[in-house]
């Protein structure tokens, strides 16, 4: 969307750190083997089924797009993307998708190739009865350093307006890449990282030029195509705690935390837990017996937080890994209704 000196210095690392691991596991209620190719993580079952809820026949179920089973080979099928072609049994939706649903999109890629064609695109989704959250609009006003300016945007920074394209991007259904002849500059590359990171799939018309650019696309024949498929529930993306874990192990260490063991952190976290819901019955009021202390539920929801971040550092997992892959299973549970 923006020239390439705005953000290149954030892209080489944001893109190294969006390359996500693969997964291949056996439930305990699974007959078959769910595999998932290249960087995408798949869904294992674990644990017993929740327990089977009437569908509405009004409902959506929502389901991860692929090919029918028995239909063709994957390498036949599958298209590189975000998605995982499940060969084994699907729920699919028995109703008819609503005109609009689920079509929040998107537009990233180049403003200053091939415009007409991004034009049309975003014409097209406005008639399908999609959201477009980004751009507000496809009038160019101006451009400066290479970098295109929209009606309305024109007393904005480069990096304001960028900002608010990428929350977009985190709002959205899906991202429409623009990318005449396979080209994707490098701030629209960053764009499609950050959508990945963020659980977004990623759909073009074209496919990129670049072989590690295209696992993180997938190419379609239209806009219209996208609707056409079932809609799908969004992969779960990796929650953004590392960083903090790492921060507050060495905060564990400067307050003298590192000696408490598991039993010690989880009674320590009930009682936080019982604090929160006090805070909440109060705010709720949700009289009982006694009076309240003065307490704050979001202040006791973050001393939770904290003390969930520092059982996971206590017991050596990678809370963002644990978090991702137990969303996959309740996922998974969810659709299985």
């Amino acid at each position: 969307m923006v020239a390439s000196h705005v953000f290149q210095k954030n892209f080489n690392s944001f893109y190294c750190d969006i390359r996500l691991q693969s997964v291949d596991k056996r439930g305990r209620n699974s007959g078959s083997k769910l595999t998932a190719r290249g960087w995408t993580h798949n869904i294992a079952r674990h644990g017993s089924r929740m327990p089977k809820h009437k569908v509405s026949p009004d409902q959506n179920v929502l389901v991860f797009p692929g090919p029918e089973p028995g239909v063709g080979s994957r390498d036949q099928l599958d298209r590189p993307g975000v998605w995982i072609p499940i060969t084994t049994s699907t729920v699919r939706s028995t109703a008819e998708r609503e005109p609009g649903l689920g079509c929040e999109v998107v537009l990233s890629g180049s403003y200053r190739k091939g415009f007409e064609t991004l034009k049309r695109a975003y014409e097209e989704f406005r008639d399908l009865g999609c959201k477009i959250l980004s751009p507000s609009n496809v009038s160019i006003v101006s451009e400066h350093d290479g970098f295109v300016y929209m009606q309305g945007e024109e007393a904005e920074t480069p990096e304001n307006i960028e900002d608010r394209h990428l929350a977009a991007i985190q709002k959205a259904n899906f991202v429409w890449l623009h990318a005449p002849d396979g080209y994707v500059g490098p701030t629209a590359a960053l764009e499609v990282g950050f959508a990945s990171a963020a659980g977004v799939p990623v759909y073009a018309q074209e496919a990129p030029s670049d072989k590690v650019m295209q696992s993180f696309v997938r190419v379609v024949d239209s806009p219209a195509a996208i609707l056409k498929m079932p809609l799908a529930h969004p992969e779960p993306p990796a929650p953004a705690l590392r960083a903090f874990q790492e921060y507050y192990k060495r905060a564990a260490i400067q307050r003298g935390y590192t000696k408490e063991h598991p039993k010690d952190c989880l009674l320590l976290m009930v009682e936080e837990v019982g604090e929160l819901a006090r805070a909440l019955r109060k705010r709720e009021k949700l009289v009982r017996h006694g009076s309240y202390v003065n307490s704050n539920e979001a202040h006791e929801l973050a001393d939770v937080f904290l003390y969930v971040v520092h059982m996971a550092n206590i017991l050596g997992l990678d809370l963002a890994n644990v978090v991702r892959e137990k969303e996959f299973i309740n996922v998974e549970k969810f659709l299985a209704r």
